[in-house]
């Protein structure tokens, strides 16, 4: 076996140091390592019960019909492709994803054998970008056990703390292929655009935004143009690219405050990986750095925002199940919502459709049924907003509470749910 660091090998030869019953974790999304994970997928005959760590991704090849015994997939975000395999090889953490680290790193509760990373060609003094996907991947390859690199001339190079040295690495497979990229399916429609004219409404100049993925945060960033001197933290999407171009998001006269756009994890497209390569407006970080609601509440004006499946008529905030059953993940949402929270002049925001099922069903309830996860108990709730308006929840007693909620229900339930509340 080659005990070198460093060593330049070809897929199908840096995949044979996984052994059977092995741990492996992988980055998410844009950040999916694919010649590797091909490659590993071409050993299913070989291999058994090895475990495979991560998160959100496009592909599942490993997941696919004949691979239940060489892989399973234990991860922290479930997503509606890999909801009906929970309990047979999919396995659901329900985890802070900024505990990532924690938990696989050497001393935690599961360490992994080996890191799979996706990285930039390294510079003259050999170190090579985590490009696109930093979050869990650096700080775990830095304590894992074998290290295997996919180094792609397309992985654009993010600054910032993002980089890890090939001493540290001991295969590198060398690739030119387009990354990995992430469209949003959801469409935007009148009800997400009124959703956002109340949500951009909130959102002052100078802001630092947490913003997620679907239809309502992409509306919301199309709408930002009138604003000022914003900046982004936690995930880079598309849609910044334009507000960057518009000088929504711009340089400041502070040589502390150069860095807009902070960062752990890049989801999009070509455009996007263009304008964050090599651009010292991006700083990127690990998501012990920027999942960390301690971190989140020393800035200024942070603005969490995120969406719901449901909320009950105290305020309670179901994000991940859909009638007891898992369908979607805690994520950051946890350290974003309480980091808004500490932030001076911060705010917290749900925003969601008041309706499901093409308005058959209310998604705000009277009360959730049983096998409901909580994400976000009804203290912590601040701002709560539907195509009807805004609910302001902090410091309201549970009648005030229902009242907020009901007035921004859809009209068609907000009789039975007076009912419910009894006001």
């Amino acid at each position: 076996m080659i005990k070198k660091k460093g060593l330049k090998v070809e897929a199908e030869e840096a995949v044979k140091v996984i052994k059977s019953g092995d741990r492996v974790i992988i980055p998410i999304c844009c950040g999916e390592p694919q010649t590797i994970l091909e490659a590993m997928v071409k050993e299913k005959d070989r291999l058994r019960n090895v475990e495979i760590v991560g998160g959100l991704l496009v592909n599942y090849k490993f997941l696919e019909e004949g691979m239940e015994e060489s892989f399973h997939f234990r991860t922290w975000q479930c997503t509606g492709k890999i909801a009906k395999l929970l309990g047979k090889n999919v396995h659901y953490m329900p985890i802070r994803q900024g505990d990532v680290p924690l938990i696989f790193r050497k001393s935690g509760s599961y360490p992994v054998d080996v890191s799979i990373i996706h990285v930039s060609p390294p510079d003259k003094h050999g170190f090579c970008s985590l490009g696109v996907s930093i979050s869990h991947s650096l700080p775990t390859a830095l304590e894992a056990k074998v290290v295997i690199a996919e180094v792609n001339k397309y992985m654009p190079r993010v600054l910032g703390n993002s980089f890890i040295h090939v001493s540290q690495i001991d295969y590198l497979v060398e690739v030119e292929r387009p990354l990995v990229e992430y469209r949003s399916s959801e469409k935007i429609g009148e009800k997400e655009r009124q959703i956002s004219q109340f949500v951009t409404d909130l959102i002052p100049d100078g802001a630092t935004l947490q913003i997620g993925i679907g239809a309502i945060p992409e509306a919301v960033v199309e709408m930002l143009a009138p604003k000022n001197d914003l900046r982004f933290f936690g995930m880079a999407v598309d849609a910044i690219v334009d507000l960057v171009e518009k000088g929504v998001v711009t340089t400041s006269r502070r040589l502390d405050d150069q860095c807009k756009i902070r960062p752990a994890e890049i989801l999009g497209t070509k455009k996007l990986f263009d304008m964050v390569d090599n651009n010292p407006m991006v700083f990127g970080l690990s998501s012990e750095e920027s999942i960390n609601a301690r971190t989140i509440g020393n800035i200024d004006k942070f603005v969490s925002l995120q969406s719901a499946i449901e909320i009950d008529l105290s305020g309670q905030v179901n994000i991940e199940t859909i009638r007891g059953r898992q369908f979607s993940a805690i994520g950051g949402s946890h350290d974003f919502l309480q980091g808004s929270y500490y932030s001076s002049n911060g705010k917290s925001i749900i925003a969601m459709n008041s309706t499901a099922s093409e308005g058959k069903i209310s998604r705000i309830v009277p009360s959730f049924a049983q096998g409901t996860a909580i994400a976000h108990p009804r203290h912590s709730v601040q701002y709560v907003v539907t195509e009807y308006g805004v609910a302001y929840l902090r410091g309201k007693t549970l009648e005030e509470r229902s009242k907020e909620l009901i007035s921004i229900a859809h009209p068609d339930f907000r009789d039975e749910l007076r009912k419910s509340a009894r006001i």
